[in-house]
């Protein structure tokens, strides 16, 4: 596995993944299917792509595919690490990003987001656990809003990227990163 170019470089200048080029996006878990699956919609309801768990891995390990069935990138989550921690993976399997959780908090944000060099390129401020709360650059400058839809049979989440120079993928990377970690915290 390589190594990307390193967040705000000449190369990142594309999407990670061109179908997320816009500014909405709905996140919804499938109800009834044999492994976790999000489907991951524009604002206008159009699908774009799908987020599938692998069933059987070493540490929760996600990929994304367009509506063809091509991949668009990935998640692998760590397991043998003190603390969760996932990494973010482009269609040419170069990592872009590591999401990680601090292991005790007196300041600041649980969650991080660094780029492949291990700079910080974000964080969240809000509830991880109530499912609101904001991904904000390191010097707290908004990235996107990303809220749980409490009223629905099926866990929905509404992200809004407020900050156009951040790569969508990353955020919802970020945010099915954290579900995850929820939902494994939750069966404890």
């Amino acid at each position: 596995m390589s190594t990307g170019p390193a967040y705000g470089s000449p190369g990142y200048a594309q999407r990670i993944v061109p179908l997320f080029s816009g500014n909405g996006y709905i996140i919804e878990q499938k109800i009834l299917a044999l492994r976790d699956t999000f489907g991951i919609k524009d604002r206008n309801g159009n699908q774009l792509a799908y987020v599938k768990k692998q069933l059987v891995s070493f540490g929760p390990k996600f990929w994304y595919e367009d509506t063809s069935g091509q991949r668009l990138g990935e998640i692998h989550g760590k397991v043998l690490t003190i603390r969760p921690s996932f990494e973010i993976y482009d269609a040419q399997n170069q990592l872009r990003a590591r999401v990680k959780e601090k292991l005790i908090v007196l300041i600041g944000s649980k969650w991080w987001m660094e780029d492949a060099s291990g700079r910080e390129i974000a964080k969240i401020k809000g509830n991880v656990w109530e499912h609101d709360y904001q991904v904000q650059d390191p010097s707290g400058g908004a990235i996107a809003q990303i809220h749980k839809k409490w009223v629905t049979i099926r866990d929905s989440y509404s992200v809004e990227m407020l900050n156009p120079a951040f790569d969508p993928f990353l955020v919802l990377s970020y945010a099915i990163s954290l579900d995850n970690t929820e939902k494994k915290e939750n069966k404890k």
